[in-house]
């Protein structure tokens, strides 16, 4: 099978068509106008989307891991079940996005905004010694709602929890300042 190339994504996704389950790894999108595209379950490994528009993308369980999405446009994006490993999203713009279940290791959400997004029970995988950590430093985290989670090796520093939701969320693990959660809304469990 032959690889597809950047002009062809974009004139396929111009036309409405589908990238369920395909193989992109690698590609640059950079730039690209890609609002509303159908990215679920695709290989994005490696893939270049800087700057791109993913507007209300469904990238639902796509592998993104080691991707560039910094700077990209992902508001009411869903990405329920993608591999975010390593990922860079830092200075992107992800309000009322859908991260439920994603894998959240080594990723970078530095300076991102994420205003009313939804980051329930995320997979945080703990790095290894030498592993990068996830970071949500100086991030936008007003309205979003986190939940049933446990943030091991994530720095959240600067991180701004204005109005934030956080229901069963054990930061104990976690790189904070409990200045930094002063606004949030804080929600235990019946224990």
């Amino acid at each position: 099978m032959s690889k597809i190339s950047t002009s062809d994504v974009v004139k396929r996704a111009n036309a409405g068509e589908s990238f369920a389950g395909e193989n992109l790894a690698n590609i640059d999108l950079s730039g690209a106008q890609l609002s509303g595209i159908d990215f679920s379950r695709a290989n994005l490994n490696g893939a270049r989307l800087k700057n791109s528009n993913l507007v209300n993308a469904n990238l639902n369980e796509a592998d993104l891991s080691g991707a560039d999405l910094s700077g990209a446009a992902l508001q009411g994006a869903y990405l329920i079940g993608a591999n975010l490993a390593n990922t860079n999203i830092e200075g992107t713009t992800l309000q009322g996005a859908f991260l439920g279940g994603s894998i959240l290791a080594g990723t970078n959400f530095r300076n991102a905004d994420l205003r009313g997004a939804t980051i329930g029970c995320p997979r945080w995988v703990v790095p290894d010694q030498f592993g990068k950590l996830t970071s949500f430093e100086n991030a936008n985290l007003e309205e979003t709602i986190f939940g049933e989670t446990k943030p091991q090796g994530v720095v959240f520093l600067g991180a701004k929890f204005t109005g934030a939701y956080l229901y069963e969320v054990d930061f104990s693990e976690a790189v904070h300042k409990r200045s930094d959660l002063k606004d949030a809304i804080i929600k235990k469990g019946r224990n």
